[in-house]
């Protein structure tokens, strides 16, 4: 569906997850958790928006939405941080107002404010698809290329989906906690790697924008990478880092300099020829 020209994706383990709410008698919980989702998605919009960041698409899982931004956060990972945040602070902010709310009018909104500080905390856990994930991702990709930090962050939601899964196996919690934690804990791990596959995918969409801004601003900071002859082009791209325009130096069995490409005939190259032909095949 539509909302605001941004297409809304409902996804099928947010149905399966409400049913099963229903199913364990948590009919009050799931009318929060709901409405803690729309919070938290109207936070992610209404900040996007305001930075003059499009929201091309929302999917909406149990444990919140994933917002499809456009790739100028490829260029610029801090509003994708901010982006990212403001989902979680959301929440958090209407856990206190609904505090207020229900002193001064005395309505019992506890499962409101519960649902709120859970679904902020729970989304700020340093994984992907969750928000914390997403700021992990971001930090790390002014250091580390695209997919290596979406890699990590994967990695993280690996970690932390097996933690639940113990903390849950040692009966910490009920028996109806422990199905949706569960549940919640092994749709992060499809959700991680549904990211992970779509990377490689990102990073060529996001190489298009880097070379529009560039032509807009008319200047980058630039990063050096030198590489062997035999390197396949594939994994040369891997390494690039978001924020920079690169210089690849190739170099021969010795590590003599043969010859220096720009990120653009690269890329040119690629796009004509292949991914996995090696880089020294540039200079024949």
């Amino acid at each position: 569906m539509k909302f605001r020209g941004i297409e809304v994706k409902i996804h099928f383990s947010t149905f399966a997850f409400a049913l099963l709410l229903i199913a364990t008698g948590f009919i009050k919980e799931l009318i929060a958790i709901f409405a803690t989702v729309f919070v938290h998605e109207w936070g992610h919009i209404y900040i996007a928006k305001k930075l003059k960041v499009e929201v091309l698409q929302v999917n909406i899982y149990p444990f919140g939405g994933i917002a499809l931004l456009d790739s100028i956060v490829f260029i610029r990972p801090d509003l994708e941080v901010l982006v990212a945040l403001a989902g979680p602070m959301s929440n958090i902010f209407f856990a206190f107002f609904g505090e207020f709310i229900s002193q001064v009018l005395q309505i019992d909104m506890d499962y409101f404010i519960k649902a709120s500080i859970a679904m902020a905390f729970f989304n700020l856990l340093p994984g992907l698809p969750l928000d914390g994930g997403r700021v992990l991702k971001s930090v790390l990709s002014y250091f580390i290329s695209l997919r290596s930090a979406i890699a990590t962050a994967v990695f993280s939601s690996y970690a932390i989906s097996l933690v639940m899964l113990y903390l849950l196996l040692k009966g910490i919690f009920n028996w109806k906690l422990n199905v949706v934690y569960a549940f919640l804990s092994v749709l992060l791990v499809v959700a991680a790697n549904k990211e992970k596959k779509a990377s490689a995918f990102l990073q060529m969409r996001d190489l298009f924008r880097k070379k529009a801004e560039f032509y807009k601003k008319g200047l980058m900071g630039v990063h050096h990478i030198a590489v062997l002859e035999k390197e396949t082009i594939a994994n040369v791209i891997k390494s690039f880092i978001p924020a920079k325009y690169h210089v690849i130096i190739i170099l021969d069995d010795k590590f003599r300099e043969k010859y220096r490409i720009t990120e653009t005939q690269l890329f040119e190259y690629a796009v004509e020829h292949g991914l996995y032909l090696p880089i020294g095949e540039i200079i024949k």
